[in-house]
């Protein structure tokens, strides 16, 4: 299942919000709250938490691109198995 990172909502809808840099690579293997990527307000720099466990698949913006709340700045592919639990209903009685 892919789950998309997001720009997280802001304070302020008026500044200027940029990529800074990835610190994730594609391919790797993130956990769920890893720093992923750094925005830039001017200023101030933050980093995206990963949303979930697995795999970055994709980054969709590079550095220096600008984004908004709610850009996806890339994907993460996460096993099936931590979104669903398997239930063995034959030991249901």
């Amino acid at each position: 299942m892919s789950t998309p990172i997001l720009v997280p909502q802001l304070e302020s809808d008026d500044q200027r919000l940029s990529v800074s840099l990835w610190l994730m690579r594609v391919g790797e293997e993130v956990t769920r709250g890893d720093r992923i990527v750094e925005l830039l307000v001017p200023g101030v720099t933050f980093d995206v938490a990963a949303p979930c466990s697995g795999t970055l698949t994709s980054c969709d913006c590079r550095p220096g691109d600008e984004v908004h709340e709610g850009s996806v700045l890339g994907w993460i592919d996460s096993p099936e198995s931590d979104q669903t639990a398997d239930v063995d209903d034959s030991r249901l009685d």
